[in-house]
């Protein structure tokens, strides 16, 4: 059984691993497509785990926002400021008008969801296609930077969690996760920020201030993306949000951590650094 799942994992992670990372190397449309269709499959598994609880989003108007939302982030200078607003007013309007007259139990509930679902994937992990495109005009490396952390950070939360944890950090949430696990997490995103700029590799602007900035971001505000996934999966009864990549269960547990991480890295990127 163990060996099975962990086949399973292998199957993903030896060709996935590598695919990823020559997608955030090209950049472009490139990583801009590869990220809008990892944004439809995590809203689809955002609204099937709704579904358990018999509610029943517009999921249609979900993916259209997904496309949208996507194209913005790569396309940005091309949108003004009123366009942007006009498409949400646009959104909210159509979903209002179309559960106004499908018929179905719990409306309140399904608009609430089906706008959850655009605000908490593409809205807040489509951000990730304007850090990369930030590194396109600034020849960084800071997408590798945040999603390298991510990976130590949770490497590091299990392997101390394992060896150290005892105090459960929170509970009601997510059982498994440790004080202890928590910490080492952060101190390894901390660890991977300080070797990134002594070997140079986010560039020579890249300062002190920034190493800390980003370990917050990536070591505690990542942990904290995949506390509030484990909440929503809690809320529906399930220990994963999908089973497409197999033993690594779906797309919004694979990313969960960037949900968070990536639009206040974004935010920081084109206001403070």
């Amino acid at each position: 059984m163990m060996s099975d799942k962990l086949s399973r994992r292998m199957l993903i992670s030896i060709p996935g691993i590598p695919a990823i990372i020559a997608l955030i190397w090209v950049g472009g449309i490139y990583f801009a497509i590869f990220m809008t269709v990892v944004m439809l499959i995590a809203i689809t598994e955002f609204y099937a785990l709704a579904k358990v609880n018999e509610l029943t989003p517009v999921r249609w108007i979900g993916w259209l926002m997904t496309l949208l939302i996507g194209y913005i982030y790569y396309f940005q200078p091309a949108m003004q400021y009123k366009q942007i607003i006009l498409v949400i007013i646009a959104f909210v309007t159509c979903v209002l008008l179309i559960e106004l007259f499908r018929n179905r139990p719990s409306p309140t509930l399904n608009i609430a969801i089906t706008l959850m679902g655009v605000l908490y994937i593409p809205v807040l992990l489509g951000a990730l296609i304007g850090v990369r495109n930030w590194d396109s005009v600034y020849h960084s490396n800071m997408t590798f930077g945040i999603i390298i952390a991510i990976w130590i950070c949770d490497t590091a939360a299990y392997v101390v969690g394992k060896k150290w944890g005892r105090k459960k950090i929170f509970k009601r949430v997510s059982p498994n996760k440790t004080v202890a696990g928590t910490i080492g997490g952060y101190v390894g995103a901390l660890l991977t920020f300080v070797v990134m700029k002594e070997t140079g590799f986010l560039g020579s602007g890249f300062r002190w201030i920034d190493v800390l900035a980003f370990s917050i971001i990536t070591g505690i505000f990542g942990q904290l993306g995949d506390f509030v996934e484990s909440l929503i999966k809690r809320d529906a009864g399930v220990k994963d949000s999908g089973t497409i990549l197999l033993g690594h269960g779906g797309v919004l547990d694979r990313f969960d951590s960037l949900i968070l991480a990536s639009p206040i890295a974004y935010l920081y990127l084109i206001t403070l650094s």
